[in-house]
């Protein structure tokens, strides 16, 4: 009987291992092959950068840039929205005229409707200049529990480097945690 019990308990610790050293971790996460994580615990989701991307947390924000030579970069930045209902077109309207009025030349290349982890999102495209530079922004915006979320690819359109693989490989692989 003694055996048995043993026995029992030995199979019941060898099950209960088993199971847990299967379970993932909160900071574990299946990152895409070719990319890095580039996103902290403390957020609600996960931004991937392509390999090669340095990870700067410095500026109090999710982000990610290329390299010292070309600087493109990605960022993520979040905050509640003033309406329960506002939508990613909303949240374009609120802000657009601050970039007009910040931006010379400020022009709107494209504004799509696309999904973002599933759920809806809008794609703005547009060029400015800022202290003699142009830069090619694109912006993805979604709502997501009343807060809003802002991705934004900045390029330097003097740059001769096409970004369009690794911009879209950061986008197609946002997920929320």
């Amino acid at each position: 009987m003694k055996n048995s019990v043993k026995i029992l308990c030995a199979v019941m610790a060898a099950l209960c291992l088993a199971l847990f050293a299967c379970q993932k971790t909160p900071t574990e996460v299946d990152v895409p092959h070719g990319m890095i994580l580039a996103s902290s615990d403390i957020v609600d989701y996960y931004l991937f950068v392509p390999q090669g991307w340095r990870v700067d947390m410095s500026g109090g924000m999710v982000s990610a840039y290329k390299s010292a030579e070309d600087p493109t970069s990605v960022s993520v930045m979040t905050w509640e929205t003033p309406y329960a209902d506002d939508t990613p077109a909303d949240v374009w309207e609120m802000y657009k005229g601050e970039f007009e009025s910040v931006f010379s030349d400020f022009t709107v290349e494209s504004s799509t409707s696309m999904l973002l982890d599933g759920g809806a999102a809008e794609k703005y495209v547009y060029t400015g200049t800022l202290a003699g530079n142009t830069f090619r922004y694109t912006q993805v915006i979604t709502v997501r529990h009343s807060a809003a979320y802002l991705i934004t690819v900045t390029e330097i359109t003097s740059s001769t480097a096409d970004h369009t693989e690794d911009i879209t490989a950061i986008l197609d692989n946002f997920r929320w945690k």
